[in-house]
């Protein structure tokens, strides 16, 4: 029987035109520098496009205000490109069933299809099968978001299902596709083409 996940401190994982590290204060700034716009608030569910008014949700006031304690299994990184906060990326981590969810945003509409996603997502990867040790990294996406399903590809997750409308927006019923990849696939890709996975000294990160 596997021992539950050891769930270290929040790493900071460095790239070569990211940084994937601890929330400031300044992030705030680079945040209201951006307006949402649809493509972002696609990402953040159906109620959000269907009952909240996403301008209530861009204030100061609503970014620095004061949340639940943070859960140890909940891993938030902002991620800085050229000195400045562009969005953000997270693992949901199931300790007991050595499992992790994946979550990415940019909010700079500009650097969305440049790669950036890419990189966030084998850096953070490549921590959570090499360093956090767990056995399956999942997400979910919008069926029409095919630009992040090719970056999710192209970054080794395969489909494994279809949740068929599955969330309600306001054009109609949304399908998700079901992505995941397990740490033997991982390991696979990464001694077939070394350049395509982060290295384990770029993705340790630093406590």
């Amino acid at each position: 029987m596997l021992d539950r996940l050891a769930l270290p401190p929040l790493p900071t994982l460095r790239g070569e035109r990211v940084i994937l590290r601890e929330s400031r204060e300044s992030d705030v700034d680079d945040r209201l520098r951006h307006p949402i716009d649809p493509e972002e608030e696609d990402g953040y569910g159906s109620s959000w496009g269907r009952e909240w008014d996403g301008r209530r949700y861009h204030t100061r006031e609503h970014l620095t205000a004061r949340r639940q304690p943070p859960d140890p299994g909940v891993y938030s990184w902002a991620v800085e490109h050229d000195g400045q906060c562009i969005g953000g990326a997270g693992l949901r981590v199931d300790p007991d069933q050595h499992c992790a969810t994946y979550s990415v945003g940019l909010f700079v509409a500009r650097l969305r299809g440049r790669g950036l996603g890419q990189q966030m997502t084998r850096l953070v990867v490549s921590w959570g099968f090499d360093q956090l040790g767990a056995h399956r990294i999942q997400l979910e996406v919008l069926a029409s978001n095919t630009r992040a399903i090719h970056c999710y590809l192209a970054c080794g997750f395969r489909q494994e299902g279809i949740r068929r409308e599955a969330l309600l927006y306001p054009d109609g019923w949304q399908d998700l596709i079901l992505m995941g990849m397990l740490q033997s696939e991982y390991a696979s890709r990464a001694k077939a083409a070394p350049g395509d996975v982060w290295s384990a000294q770029q993705a340790r990160g630093e406590p």
